[in-house]
């Protein structure tokens, strides 16, 4: 046991020194892989409008999976993503499908991570920096890792997690838009779930006009519908 703590401190140690994020996750993964653990994932959860694909910031799926995972938008219904709003202590998936919460449906999306040799997995729920929950979690083919490993393991996420949130920050930003007082205006009332008319009416303008602040504003930010304006908007703090 002591032996197991003593390599957790030093990978703790190690990790600080890592400036870059590949690395930094490939040092966890490859740490995580003594336990029987050598597939994972670093993530924010999806905000509505957002997808998993845009809150990631690190994965180790097999291709395959990660394929089928995105495609079929299991995020939705993924035990993984919905029992963080049951714990804050990291749980097994076992732990997790062995929740009656879960439909039968739900819980094949856990079963047939199998597949691709992801038999079993631990998720390690994380702070996020928007308005959700994040997490941390390993997937391998041990089905049975020990309290101590299972606290040697949580240790590693919660570090690896600041680090890389770290160097995340570090990286360079993409200059925001430059969005004028009447766009951010229409994408605050659009947010708040009114129409090209009801915009028109309230900013006293015309409906059209209203349709072509967003439009303008949908150019600016490079998306393609006003959903994910909304998303980007909040992301980029320009609405609340």
């Amino acid at each position: 046991m002591h032996s197991r703590l003593r390599d957790t401190l030093d990978f703790v140690e190690k990790l600080q020194k890592h400036t870059k994020i590949n690395s930094a996750w490939d040092a966890f993964l490859a740490y995580a892989g003594q336990f029987g653990f050598s597939q994972g994932g670093l993530a924010d959860m999806p905000r509505p409008g957002e997808r998993l694909q845009d809150t990631i910031l690190c994965l180790s799926w097999p291709t395959g999976w990660s394929k089928r995972y995105f495609e079929q938008n299991y995020i939705a219904s993924d035990p993984a993503r919905l029992h963080l709003k049951r714990s804050v202590e990291p749980f097994s998936w076992r732990e997790m499908t062995d929740c009656d919460a879960y439909t039968k449906k739900q819980k094949t999306i856990v079963y047939e991570a199998s597949e691709f040799r992801m038999k079993s997995g631990i998720i390690f729920p994380m702070p996020g920096l928007n308005s959700g929950p994040a997490m941390v979690t390993v997937a391998g083919e041990n089905t049975d890792p020990s309290d101590q490993d299972r606290i040697n393991l949580h240790l590693a996420a919660i570090y690896t997690h600041v680090v890389i949130r770290k160097l995340s920050d570090a990286r360079p930003k993409t200059p925001l838009p430059s969005i004028s007082p009447r766009e951010r205006e229409c994408i605050l009332w659009h947010a708040a779930g009114k129409s090209d008319w009801d915009m028109g009416v309230i900013l006293s303008i015309s409906e059209k006009t209203a349709n072509t602040y967003l439009e303008r504003a949908k150019r600016k930010f490079g998306v393609t519908d006003r959903k994910q304006l909304i998303v980007a908007a909040m992301r980029s703090g320009i609405i609340q």
